[in-house]
């Protein structure tokens, strides 16, 4: 009687015996449960080199593989995962597109996400889910955008001539006055834009932030989102490098770390927060109740439902939600 074995597979004159592959599939699998992403990514790298279109393989390696940072490889693998037809499409492309954000590869993204939109392949339950993913986008791409402004042009600006120009030219002109020695004069048109509640938020901290790197060190009001408070730029840190901040990005970076998409979106939330709402760090509320908070928000998201009426989550919503201008 002829014993029946599983296939031999070889490649570059190796030979890889029956079993051998199912087992190293099944190692990158338990390493992935166990969150032990660099373990995964060692098994699965030695299945992908001998099977590199085994669907088995594919999404598990390519979450590894963004866990651990290989972000071009992970793209190839998640490229063959959406071409592959054997799993969730659209799943499959919220991790190919969190891949492609991290790569900065900010075109390509707008692009297949509007391309998403205009085809009506996403369904009414992940629209909220992809249009944050776009918002996302956008705002990481702006800060690798800067367009040429003569310096001349802004030397004797008013108030009201700043008033006048949209969000975007008001970050071009404040953008000349990084790493320059700031006059009297500039530093009086930085007070008045701090103090001007009706400005865009962003604007205010960019503001905000050119007075602490000049060493400014007395006291201005600060009013965003109905708040208000008195502070001295030279004594704040930068936005979302504070202790507090960074406290509640690694809390939630470890009650997510099993889904990284999620862990994505609360860590780029709790930083947005900390760039639009600066110099206020949810003041009044433990670190503990934002971290919650900011659960409870990107869970909102994922099913729909709405988030608990509290001040925190109403004021963690209110600032993500911000428009861009």
């Amino acid at each position: 009687m002829r014993h029946r074995y599983g296939r031999l597979i070889k490649k570059d004159n190796i030979v890889v015996f029956p079993g051998a592959l199912e087992r190293l599939i099944e190692k990158g699998l338990d390493a992935v449960e166990d969150t032990d992403y660099a373990e995964a990514v060692e098994a699965f790298a030695q299945a992908y080199h001998f099977e590199p279109d085994n669907t088995r393989i594919l999404a598990p390696y390519a979450v590894s593989l963004y866990e651990t940072k290989d972000f071009s490889l992970a793209k190839e693998v998640a490229t063959k995962l959406l071409h592959s037809g054997t799993t969730d499409y659209l799943d499959a492309m919220e991790l190919y597109l969190a891949i492609s954000i991290q790569l900065q590869d900010y075109e390509e993204v707008e692009m297949t996400i509007e391309t998403l939109f205009d085809e009506d392949i996403i369904p009414p339950d992940m629209v909220k889910k992809f249009n944050y993913l776009r918002d996302l986008n956008k705002r990481l791409s702006y800060r690798y955008i800067r367009e040429d402004v003569e310096p001349q042009k802004t030397n004797t600006v008013t108030l009201e001539e700043f008033m006048e120009g949209t969000s975007e030219a008001q970050q071009q002109i404040l953008a000349v006055f990084e790493n320059s020695e700031l006059d009297e004069t500039t530093k009086n048109l930085l007070l008045q834009i701090v103090e001007k509640e009706s400005l865009h938020p962003i604007i205010i901290t960019y503001a905000l932030v050119l007075l602490r790197e000049s060493g400014f060190d007395e006291e201005v009001t600060v009013r965003k989102f109905g708040l208000t408070k008195r502070v001295i730029p030279a004594e704040l840190e930068l936005p979302s490098q504070d202790e507090r901040s960074i406290k509640v990005v690694n809390q939630l970076g470890g009650l997510f770390e099993k889904d990284p998409t999620r862990m994505q979106m609360a860590i780029d939330a709790s930083l947005r927060y900390g760039i639009l709402a600066y110099p206020f760090c949810w003041d009044g509320f433990s670190t503990d109740e934002v971290v919650e908070a900011y659960m409870q928000y990107i869970e909102s998201m994922f099913t729909g439902s709405p988030i608990i009426s509290t001040d925190l989550n109403c004021m963690i919503k209110t600032v993500d939600e911000q428009p861009e201008k």
